[in-house]
């Protein structure tokens, strides 16, 4: 990966998708992609006091979810694109700062160059 000026970076290999992780609330739990997801959610705060925490939750579980489905530690994670719908990144830095796991806020995206 190389850095070009401040803010762009080149890619060596071009980043690809190996793994796949969905967590959702009890609306989409109750849709026809149900089966498709990997985690079900009953209650939308997950045991938490505040939509935030949870979200923070959710991002940490979804993440730790396809690291390990992907065979894969965090330490193999070179960074991560993170953010949500309502481009309040507070909860991506919550959910990803245990795991210590560099991000770009932005969007959904895990890579790991092979």
């Amino acid at each position: 990966m190389q850095k070009l000026g401040k803010q762009t970076i080149k890619f060596d290999n071009p980043p690809k998708i190996i793994e796949t992780a969905s967590i959702v609330g009890p609306k989409e739990a109750e849709g026809p992609l149900a089966k498709y997801f990997d985690t079900l959610l009953e209650d939308e705060f997950w045991g938490e006091k505040t939509w935030e925490k949870a979200e923070s939750k959710i991002i940490k579980q979804a993440v730790e979810l396809v690291i390990n489905k992907a065979g894969l530690s965090p330490s193999n994670i070179d960074f991560c694109f993170a953010g949500d719908l309502l481009n309040q990144c507070i909860s991506s830095s919550f959910g990803l700062r245990e795991l210590n796991i560099p991000y770009f806020r932005n969007i959904w995206c895990l890579f790991y160059f092979c």
